[in-house]
């Protein structure tokens, strides 16, 4: 920053690097890569003292690796950038494609989305989508924190890298084929839905 890096763009880094933990292994430890990101960026954004905003975002700097290397079994052997664009089949059901696809194959959810977005995708459909499925299938506080991160973080990343960046999103969303949790499930019962 001292030799005029912009700190938008070490977020990006961040923001990017805790994305690719999450598809590497989508796990609630690695989620933690993106709600930490998410909780430390809104720090920054919030305070006026610039010693903290820095000590901030070097905290951050520190967790991103920390995460990647307590990743423990199997890891995906991919990176953000293989996630290439695939077209939907049909562009006026791209959403419910892009989530029964989710239930199915989280890395062709994940081109889907990229290719939705890069082709003039409204985001705001994707993420409404998103969010009634979290409520729908979501079962603990790890699945809304997560989509919370990444759906408020979004607009925060930069155009380059905004639409790989929600896409990658997919290895952690809830897909459309999953089961509705026991909340859905007893309300529907209750309601005879």
């Amino acid at each position: 920053m001292g030799r005029g890096v912009s700190p938008h763009s070490i977020w990006d880094a961040l923001f990017v690097g805790a994305c690719e933990i999450v598809m590497r292994q989508p796990t609630v430890p690695n989620v933690h890569s993106m709600t930490s990101t998410n909780a430390l960026r809104y720090a920054f954004q919030s305070s006026a003292d610039e010693g903290t905003r820095k000590l901030l975002l070097l905290q951050n700097c520190a967790f991103i690796p920390m995460f990647r290397d307590a990743m423990r079994g199997k890891i995906a052997d991919i990176r953000i950038d293989d996630v290439k664009p695939l077209a939907v089949k049909e562009s006026s059901g791209a959403v419910e494609e892009i989530f029964s696809d989710l239930s199915k194959d989280r890395m062709i959810a994940a081109e889907k989305i990229h290719y939705y977005l890069s082709n003039g995708g409204t985001p705001q459909n994707l993420m409404n989508a998103a969010r009634r499925l979290i409520f729908l299938k979501g079962t603990d506080a790890h699945d809304y924190k997560f989509s919370c991160a990444v759906l408020e973080d979004y607009f925060k990343v930069s155009p380059a890298w905004r639409d790989q960046f929600l896409a990658t999103s997919a290895f952690y969303l809830k897909g459309s084929g999953g089961k509705d949790n026991s909340v859905v499930q007893r309300t529907r019962a209750a309601m005879k839905l």
